[in-house]
Parts: C-alpha cells; sequence; structure tokens
C-alpha cells in the first residue's frame, strides 16, 4: 500500500469516529469477569477518551484505579447494523486503553465535563450535580481499524497513522 493511500484510510478512521457519539465499553470486575457495557464519550485532540459515568454502573468500579493496579478497558465504536451492506463486514474502531479516574477540581475535569456537554447536552449539567458520577479518561495504547473483509489496520490513538494488519 502507498504512504497516501494509508493517510487516506487513518482520515477516514478520523471522520468515521468523529460520526459517533457513544462507544461500547469492556472491562474485567475484580473477580476477573467480563463485562461489557456502553458510555456516551468525548475525544480529545491528543485522542483521550473521556467518558462520564456512575458509580452505581457496574463497570464505573472496574474502571477505577484503586480496585486493581492498572485498570485497563477496550473500547469499540462500531457502525450501525442498518448502515452496513454486510453484516459479518461491519466497519470499526477499537483500542486498548489504560483507564485513569479525572478528579472535580482540576482544569482537565472542568474541559473534559464541558466538552461532554457540548456533545451531548444538557443532561451532562444534571448528571454533574449528582455525587454519584465520575469522570474517567481512558488513553489508548494500540489500536485497530477494520472496514471490512480483508481490511485490517493498526492505528495509532490521534487516527494519523494506519498500517496493514499482517496476514
Amino acid at each position: 500500500m502507498t504512504p497516501q493511500l494509508l493517510l487516506e484510510i487513518a482520515d477516514e478512521a478520523r471522520k468515521f469516529i468523529g460520526s459517533k457519539r457513544s462507544l461500547e465499553l469492556a472491562t474485567v470486575t475484580q473477580n476477573g469477569q467480563p463485562l461489557a457495557s456502553y458510555a456516551p464519550f468525548y475525544r480529545s485532540n491528543p485522542g483521550i477518551f473521556y467518558i462520564f459515568v456512575s458509580t452505581l454502573a457496574a463497570h464505573t468500579s472496574n474502571l477505577d484505579n484503586a480496585n486493581f493496579d492498572n485498570s485497563i478497558a477496550s473500547i469499540l465504536i462500531i457502525e450501525d447494523e442498518k448502515n452496513t451492506p454486510q453484516i459479518y463486514a461491519r466497519a470499526r474502531l477499537s483500542f486498548q486503553c489504560i483507564t485513569d479516574e479525572v478528579p472535580p477540581g482540576v482544569s482537565e475535569f472542568d474541559e473534559a465535563l464541558g466538552k461532554l456537554k457540548e456533545i451531548h447536552g444538557a443532561v451532562i449539567t444534571t448528571l454533574s450535580s449528582l455525587a454519584d458520577f465520575k469522570l474517567f479518561k481512558l488513553t489508548p495504547q494500540s489500536g485497530r481499524y477494520i472496514k471490512g473483509f480483508g481490511q485490517a489496520y493498526e492505528i495509532d490513538s490521534r487516527l494519523t497513522q494506519a498500517k496493514p494488519v499482517a496476514r
């Protein structure tokens, strides 16, 4: 593949993720059990994902570094079923992430919450008034963009570089 084509694929991945508002979230419990869920998100310029979630949700304790030496999560952003011509080849973007809570009172918290409000509306103001909501950042470590059959690419967290997955 030419370098230009790989740049175009990275650009396509940026447009794909820019059209989405929520992500699928895979976490692991303290007992090693997998848990699948979802959360609305904001993605910052350097490629960090922010989610604002309730402590009443099972995934929140799985994200919390206080419960684990290293909290990790896998995220998936996937094309809607109704928009795909082939259900086995849905476009999708996944990242393996390290998770960290962002505490209230720091500028990162205020900035991310402001962006979440821009994207998701006034519900963020309501949720931020509740004591059980926490802000987490999910920092991608590795990623993969799948365009369809035979079109799998390793992709960086900033979505600027893609390379074909070795077969």
